[in-house]
């Protein structure tokens, strides 16, 4: 795993109480953290340099669809979800050219496929600024390994968005949520 992915870690979860922990046995995006897979690919996204941990970044321009996931950014997760697993999504987004009226983001952990059920969804208003949005859950249903992804939809207005890298983390069953309540959304 790059060394940027545990500073990521540090800076998403910034709590004294888990910043003491090993963070990394938690994350199961490990090796997909910061792949972003843009659909549909025309336009196609830019890939470039931003200030966000691992200095990259996809620009990605969206039109308003007829469904808010006709544009949109996915990004595979390998690691075994169950239910009842206290589980967080983390990543860096700004909206270069918003929406008028502001851009909102819906990001969800679903199945890869369908019949693309989440187990957890947040929305967030997306500053001109990069910023760390992240969102908390208690899993409402299992998910195999290799068989979810996060899910972020863009097709929700005429805007231009940009996404850095993204972390998954399942901390089982029992994790204390309050550790996380500080750092982001429950």
């Amino acid at each position: 795993m790059k060394v940027w992915a545990y500073l990521l870690a540090g800076l998403a979860l910034g709590t004294a109480a888990v910043a003491e922990e090993d963070l990394g046995r938690y994350m199961i995006n490990k090796e997909t953290n910061g792949s972003w897979f843009i659909q549909p690919e025309k336009p196609k996204a830019k890939y470039i340099k931003a200030e966000v941990p691992g200095g990259m970044a996809f620009r990605i321009r969206a039109d308003k669809g007829k469904n808010p996931w006709d544009v949109q950014a996915s990004s595979p997760i390998a690691g075994a979800i169950h239910e009842g697993d206290v589980i967080l999504l983390n990543y860096f987004a700004r909206a270069v050219e918003p929406a008028e009226g502001g851009s909102s983001l819906t990001a969800r952990i679903q199945l890869a496929g369908p019949p693309y059920s989440s187990v957890l969804e947040t929305t967030a208003k997306i500053s001109e600024e990069w910023k760390n949005y992240c969102a908390f859950r208690v899993a409402s249903a299992s998910i195999d390994e290799k068989k979810s992804s996060v899910s972020i939809h863009l097709a929700t207005a005429k805007q231009v968005i940009e996404l850095g890298p993204v972390l998954v983390f399942n901390f089982g069953k029992d994790y204390d949520k309050s550790k996380l309540a500080a750092s982001c959304d429950g």
